[in-house]
């Protein structure tokens, strides 16, 4: 008999009315329907102990449930301790004050390798928002038709209150191609185009302090302290919403996120 199993038997013991007529022989039909009983209340109690940590993310057991409300993409290379650890970063942070470097550490022990960078003395975020980060495939500086040409081409990205899309027309018929016999009538479309806004980079400087950045390891003016180079942060393609859902859930209120990143 489990130690549950005894709890439970204790307490239905102590129910039981006074008398001898009470008191089952054991081992014997009245004593092993106690035992019964007992062994069907602590499947009880055990259910019900497990509800107390089913929003733990250190302890929940339901915890793939978990990560798919949270929308985590399981790597399967990780072992289930590093995945609570991930999740608890992700949806509760008991010391968080509410700063950059607070979201710096979340960010880091959910296994993001990047670091937040506050923008003081301010600069003009442009300098490092509108710049080109070049993904090469074995590097070098190539051109297409070589082994280490360019694979992509990404630059720095506003993050504020989450994504906003806006819906246009992709039309059937459009100027300079048009079909005839086909039944085509002009303005005829059979799907939307989903467009993502993107915010404008503000050019008031008095906007600029407001603006913090994340991404690689940055350089600063020794002089002024100023922020002069940041380098772009590599964060997996499958994490994206991940990460900046955690950005968005854990940055200073008013404030808006200059992601220096690049998905691979």
């Amino acid at each position: 008999m489990s130690n549950g199993q005894e709890l439970m038997r204790a307490h239905i013991n102590d129910l039981l009315p006074p008398g001898a007529l009470w008191r089952p022989e054991d081992d014997e039909g009245f004593d092993q329907l106690l035992d019964g009983m007992a062994l069907d209340s602590d499947a009880v109690r055990v259910a019900l102990a497990q509800l107390a940590d089913i929003r733990n993310p250190l302890l929940t057991p339901i915890l793939s449930d978990l990560e798919r409300e949270y929308g985590i993409l399981v790597d399967p290379r990780l072992t289930e301790e590093t995945r609570r650890q991930r999740l608890n970063a992700l949806v509760y942070n008991a010391d968080s004050d509410g700063t950059e470097d607070d979201l710096e550490t979340t960010l880091q022990d959910a296994g993001f390798d990047v670091f937040v960078h506050q923008n003081d003395p301010a600069v003009d975020p442009a300098i490092f928002l509108d710049q080109d980060f070049q993904m090469v495939a074995g590097g070098g500086n190539a051109y297409a038709g070589r082994s280490d040409a360019f694979a992509s081409r990404i630059g720095g990205e506003l993050l504020v209150n989450g994504d906003i899309f806006s819906t246009s027309p992709l039309y059937l018929v459009v100027a300079n191609t048009i079909y005839a016999g086909d039944g085509s009538t002009a303005g005829e479309f059979d799907e939307m185009a989903i467009v993502p806004f993107e915010y404008e980079i503000p050019t008031d400087p008095d906007a600029w302090p407001f603006i913090f950045f994340v991404g690689g390891p940055a350089t600063r003016d020794p002089g002024t302290g100023a922020l002069t180079a940041i380098e772009s942060a590599e964060i997996p393609n499958e994490r994206q919403e991940e990460f900046k859902r955690t950005i968005m859930r854990y940055k200073p209120l008013h404030t808006w996120a200059g992601l220096i990143v690049t998905y691979v």
